[in-house]
Order: C-alpha cells, then structure tokens, then sequence
C-alpha cells in the first residue's frame, strides 16, 4: 500500500517541468475566436453556420444552407445528444436536417428538405432513469 504523502511531497511530485505546454504559457481550456467557442475538431458536430457569413432568418433560408451541406460525417439523430443551431443531423426517416432553432434545452426545432419538426434533445431514457433512484 502506498505511503501517504502530505501537500508538500505532492506538489513537489508535480513540479518538474515534465508538463510543459506547446508555446508555454498558461494552460487555456476555451480557444475563443470572434466570441464563439471553438471546440475540438473531433467534437464538432457538422454545422452550416460558417464563419462570416450570417445567420439564416427564413425556414428557406435554413432549407437552402442545408441543400449545400453534405452527408459526410454528419452523426445520426440521438434524442439523447444535445444540439446547437446549425448543426447537421441525420434522422433515418426525414433524412439529413439542420437544428434551426433551440427552444429550450430539452426540445429544438429542425428543418429537413420537406419538413419542419419539433423534436427532442437532452432527454435521458427512461429505463436510465429508474436505476438512477
């Protein structure tokens, strides 16, 4: 078993520079770019709002950024997953949509080729929540 070690001999452990960062300075967890922030590549979720060029007002609008978008990369529908305005989703009935609108944290609006759905976002299954309690 493993001695204990007080602050002191901890921090001590950790004071080597065996931590150094890229550029030094100081760890920064956000990047930030004109306000918005920007995630890892890896965690993106597809999006037809690209930088510099406005948000769409009109369901056409939005129906018209989606008709440039491609399929690649763009993850299934989960009404687990949680989604942002802009996001590509690929639902296996009504195919690929854009996230138009968040209403709230639990219900978002999205715009496919022929349709408008509410749909639902953030929600934790039911059987997930009875073996919470």
């Amino acid at each position: 078993m493993a001695k204990d070690m007080d602050k002191d001999e901890l921090m001590e452990n950790y004071e080597d520079d065996s931590l150094d960062f890229e550029g030094g300075g100081d760890l920064d967890f956000e990047d930030e770019e004109d306000g918005i922030l920007i995630e890892d590549e890896d965690d993106v979720i597809p999006s037809v709002l690209l930088k510099g060029t406005p948000k769409p007002k009109t369901e056409d609008d939005w129906r018209a950024r989606l008709l440039e978008a491609s399929r690649e990369g763009v993850p299934e529908y989960q009404m687990t997953d949680v989604y942002k305005e802009g996001d590509l989703i690929w639902h296996p009935v009504f195919g690929l949509g854009v996230v138009s609108h968040v209403i709230t944290p639990k219900k978002m609006e999205v715009v496919y080729e022929t349709s408008k759905k509410l749909m639902a976002m953030g929600m934790v299954p039911p059987s997930s929540q009875a073996r919470e309690t």
